[in-house]
């Protein structure tokens, strides 16, 4: 997506194939879709014409969704595509594999649905869409979609190939220096995490890197200007495969412009990345004393979440063969729940526990909680007793 004066605000590129998305909540049946690409030839569309109902499970990095297609009227709807025989049908979201562990009574209270109408004949066009909405847009809670025209299309992509190259390339090296290193695990997924950082003419740039034991690799970049609001330029995450290739990068510039359904898009001053480089930016995050405070992050959805921070006093953490003394913090959501729902709060609320060396680099040392949507297995980072190659020393990351 570019802006009107061609500048590039955001950019998805994916290799559809669940090996190469770490933190998903496992497993991925084999009759799943990605959800950035929904085929409906993979949809039994006779069957739901029909009379019958159908199901599928659509899976992203938000987790796996079930659903449930449901056949209700037939109508003759006018779109301005023309008037056509229509079968309305209602589609129920099951959110069990997002919610795994949640009583069966919230699953039934969060229910999502929303409604599509499609041809009674073949190919099967979707003729109109509505419940789609943006959750926390004050403009569009919900948005109808109907059909314009159908047609053949000339293709005219001759910069398109020159404009994916520039988006989804790897870009320039940089030199970084190594400033944390550490083991990971979540579930059985093992690997070792390396955060890096290096200043550049816009702001100081944030590197975490988790190598996989199976060879597969992700990489988080975010770039940060303190002058700026917001502080966060841009986040940028890509997958490796273990032959080095680029198999996944999404890039999302932290300003307006890239928010074009939403042009009062609240972006905090303290806003920062929901992902890995959260690990290098931490200890500068930790409030003095008992104080308590609060920041702000973003993921590429576009979805804003506060977080708070507070010290909860000492504890040890084993590095290594040796006891350090650490700082132990608690990091929590700021989430605006409904009074129904507060009871269940715990399951969908996730916390964070994060342990800082106690001498003023503040060094994270140990965090704990869940990476990724609910029901994925809490992530655990333990640092090396000494940091991979000697303090400073700059190393090539990709």
């Amino acid at each position: 997506m570019r802006s009107k004066t061609g500048e590039l605000e955001r950019s998805d590129f994916d290799t559809f194939d669940p090996q190469y998305y770490p933190f998903l909540a496992k497993p991925i049946g084999s009759n799943a879709q990605p959800g950035t690409c929904v085929s409906k030839s993979a949809l039994d569309l006779p069957t739901l014409v029909g009379g019958g109902q159908i199901e599928t499970w659509i899976w992203s990095d938000a987790g796996s969704v079930g659903a449930i297609f449901r056949p209700e009227e037939k109508e003759k709807l006018t779109v301005p595509a023309g008037s056509f025989d229509a079968l309305r049908v209602r589609i129920d979201l099951d959110l069990s594999k997002v919610f795994p562990h949640a009583p069966e009574l919230f699953l039934m209270l969060v229910k999502p649905h929303f409604t599509i109408w499609i041809t009674r004949a073949e190919p099967y066009y979707v003729l109109k869409m509505a419940g789609f909405g943006t959750p926390n847009s004050k403009l569009h809670k919900n948005t109808v979609t109907e059909l314009a025209s159908i047609g053949e299309l000339t293709a005219n992509d001759s910069k398109i190939p020159v404009d994916l190259a520039q988006a989804d390339s790897a870009g320039e090296q940089q030199s970084l220096n190594t400033i944390n290193s550490g083991s990971f695990t979540q579930g059985d997924r093992t690997g070792h995490v390396t955060f890096a950082r290096a200043s550049m003419p816009g702001g100081d740039l944030l590197v975490a890197r988790v190598a996989f034991s199976n060879g597969l690799a992700t990489e988080s970049r975010t770039l940060i200007d303190h002058g700026a609001s917001p502080a966060t330029v841009y986040l940028d995450d890509r997958s490796f495969a273990s032959s080095g290739a680029i198999v996944r990068k999404h890039l999302i510039f932290f300003r307006q412009a890239s928010f074009p359904d939403d042009p009062q898009k609240d972006l905090p001053a303290d806003l920062y990345g929901a992902d890995m480089t959260l690990g290098a930016l931490l200890p500068r995050l930790l409030p003095e004393g008992n104080d308590e405070s609060s920041f702000h992050v973003m993921d590429f959805s576009g979805e804003v979440n506060e977080l708070t921070i507070h010290r909860d006093g000492m504890m040890t953490v084993a590095l290594g063969g040796d006891e350090t003394r650490a700082i132990h913090a608690k990091l929590e959501p700021i989430v605006d729940i409904p009074i129904l729902l507060r009871p269940l709060a715990y399951f969908f609320t996730p916390t964070f526990d994060a342990y800082f060396d106690a001498d003023s680099s503040h060094r994270l040392l140990k965090f704990e909680g869940p990476l990724g949507p609910p029901g994925v297995p809490n992530a655990t980072m333990v640092a090396d007793e000494k940091v991979s190659g000697s303090e400073g020393q700059r190393v090539p990351i990709h």
